[in-house]
């Protein structure tokens, strides 16, 4: 997957007249039992050279094609030890000058020293790379390693496709997998679109980020009243000043859910991309793309509300493409940009760099790790804590960390731990982990390095206080689940390395788990138990009460009418900003401006706790107040005056 794997500086400096054609830089380890050599020529060339004692086997070939794949985006210095290799470069081949590091790797090759054998390819990888080396006119080649009774059932299929349709196997794959991101992208956008529609939605999320990127966008100040912080006070989620520009040309919340589908559809690419790229064919990829799409934590994370961390997922997925392609700098952007989503993504992003490092490339891998941690006690300990002014310890709250600042976490941390433990061995704890590996038939378990940047989210999940956020049926898992599909490809390579026999049934068995899963637990249209809001009786009554209310009027609304008026400086959710709840931090109230503010309370009586329909009784019979409307349980007060 994350290619190259760890590299050994070269040995030291040869004498100038270097009588080679080819100067060693570094080895290259292919996995755990293969190492390679690279080297470069007097022009720059690149050759990756694979010695062997022994006659090359179909798993050589396999780890020779996965480099191959990585190769043309080696940069010089991604290598360690190579600080000084353009000098020592230039003495060995007598140059006046030492080429420039991006000079290097213009070109490169395969070159493979091994006893006769079967027949060699002539090149290998995507990129086509010459292998040099014996090619005798050996035996006529061994049938393909899996070349079972699956596969030869699946190739039969595969013809009569082609024949049928008369479009290639890669066409055929890049059509279904469209047609999947179709309907996906259309059956989510139209349910969170009716959800919308049905007042399904709520102050609590959707409502928030409305009102902030909707202020945003004029531009304001971006104090969220339905929450009682600054918009970046509650979470760093700075991204959103991207976005808010969009709400220039349609604002509207139903322009945040369509981002939301998007971004967490922009994986199921990524991972058709990378399983086409290192399992040997496009319907490899279409498999754990089509897994992705059915599963239950991304389709969740669609439904409820609006977060954040759906644009994080679709960045991160994209951050993996570009490190599989060695582009360091496009995975950079995208990585600090996945950050901006949140201040918890920083910790996705750590283990991200630790990942890399763990894959060989140990210098980037440390600077994205170190950047990660960075950007994390960065946005929680100072940026929020400025923007809020005083520290709301909402992250502190969320995980029972007793004190606020970096040493009161490193305290809580066994706390943490052993709480994340109990939860994880308790009933409800291992039904969510089965709930999160079983769709990808735990895959990603057979590629453990890639639970390092899955880790912070998962075990942050099991530590929380409150349950809902080891529970599926929320967004929790959106910046996971792209992770654990990439993890699933690199599982499966595994798994071709080692007992090539099993790919084949093992991505039949990934599709038809991943379908039932998705119809058991998924919140789908398709599945048993879908996510959709009826239309109600009382409807047109919160229609009529909503085209009551002026449009800059200062509101206290219905939580699930708030996403309907949050395009205004105030709007609360009631009994705000009457009586504090849920608001602010802990011990916040409301200053009496506030209340003498509001001209407007629309709030449907029979969905109100005993404590708030008493006030709005009182409201209700202040002679300040006036009763607009009283239909089907729907009441909207107003106060007459002059808006302040």
């Amino acid at each position: 997957m994350v290619m190259p794997p760890p590299v050994v500086p070269a040995s030291p400096t040869p004498p100038a007249g270097w009588p080679g054609g080819w100067l060693p830089a570094a080895d290259l380890r292919l996995d755990d039992e293969r190492a390679a050599t690279v080297s470069f020529d007097r022009r720059g060339r690149c050759r990756l050279t694979l010695a062997l004692d022994r006659p090359a086997g179909d798993a050589d070939l396999a780890a020779l094609e996965e480099a191959a794949d990585a190769l043309p985006q080696l940069h010089l210095f991604d290598l360690d030890g190579t600080h000084d290799y353009p000098r020592r470069h230039a003495e060995a081949f007598g140059l006046p000058v030492p080429l420039a590091p991006d000079a290097f790797n213009r070109a490169a090759e395969i070159e493979l020293l091994a006893p006769p054998g079967p027949r060699l390819p002539g090149r290998l990888g995507r990129y086509g790379l010459p292998l040099r080396g014996d090619r005798p006119p050996a035996a006529p080649p061994a049938p393909a390693p899996g070349d079972g009774a699956v596969e030869r059932a699946l190739v039969d299929l595969g013809r009569r496709l082609v024949a049928a349709t008369r479009l290639s196997g890669p066409t055929l794959c890049a059509a279904t997998l469209g047609l999947a991101l179709a309907v996906f992208v259309v059956a989510f956008t139209r349910a969170t679109w009716t959800m919308n529609q049905r007042f399904g939605t709520y102050g609590f999320d959707l409502g928030i980020y409305d009102q902030g990127v909707w202020l945003l966008s004029r531009p304001q100040s971006p104090f969220v009243t339905v929450r009682g912080l600054d918009l970046f006070g509650q979470h760093a989620s700075y991204i959103l000043v991207l976005v808010a520009p969009l709400y220039r040309i349609w604002a509207d919340p139903r322009l945040l859910l369509l981002l939301q589908v998007l971004f967490l559809a922009v994986p199921a690419v990524v991972v058709y991309r990378l399983g086409a790229r290192h399992l040997g064919h496009p319907v490899a990829g279409l498999a754990v793309a089509l897994a992705y799409l059915a599963y239950p934590g991304v389709q969740w994370a669609i439904t409820w509300q609006f977060h954040p961390e759906a644009i994080a997922a679709g960045l991160l997925a994209l951050a993996v493409l570009a490190a599989d392609r060695r582009d360091h700098r496009t995975m950079a952007v995208l990585l600090a940009l996945a950050a901006l989503c949140g201040e918890e993504v920083g910790l996705v992003v750590a283990g991200f760099g630790v990942l890399l490092v763990v894959g060989g490339r140990r210098q980037v891998g440390w600077r994205t790790a170190a950047a990660g941690l960075a950007w994390f006690l960065l946005a929680t300990y100072v940026l929020i804590p400025a923007v809020a002014g005083r520290q709301p310890l909402l992250f502190e709250a969320a995980y029972g960390i007793s004190g606020s600042g970096p040493r009161a976490l490193l305290a809580s941390l066994p706390a943490m731990a052993g709480r994340a433990l109990q939860t994880g061995l308790a009933n409800d704890g291992l039904a969510y982990l089965l709930l999160v590996f079983v769709p990808l038939l735990g895959l990603p378990l057979l590629a453990p390095r890639w639970l390092w940047p899955v880790a912070p989210p998962l075990l942050l999940n099991l530590a929380a206080v409150q349950p809902e956020h080891h529970q599926i049926r929320f967004h929790y898992l959106a910046t996971a689940a792209p992770l654990l599909a990439a993890g699933a490809v690199a599982g499966l390579v595994a798994v071709r390395r080692r007992r090539p026999r099993l790919l084949a049934p093992l991505l039949v068995l990934l599709v038809l788990v991943a379908g039932f899963m998705d119809w058991r637990f998924g919140p789908a249209p398709w599945s048993r138990e879908p996510v959709a809001v009826p239309a109600g009786a009382t409807d047109p009554a919160r229609r009529q009460a909503l085209a009551l209310v002026g449009p800059d009027a200062p509101v206290s609304a219905q939580y699930n009418l708030v996403p309907h008026l949050a395009h205004r400086a105030e709007i609360y959710e009631f009994p705000n900003p009457f009586r504090a709840v849920n608001w602010g931090v802990t011990g916040d109230t409301h200053p009496p401006a506030a209340a003498d503010a509001v001209r407007f309370v629309v709030v449907q009586r029979d969905l109100l706790g005993e404590e708030d329909r008493k006030l709005l009784d009182r409201l209700q019979a202040d002679p300040a107040w006036r009763t607009r409307l009283d239909r089907d349980n729907v009441v909207v007060l107003e106060r007459p005056g002059p808006i302040p």
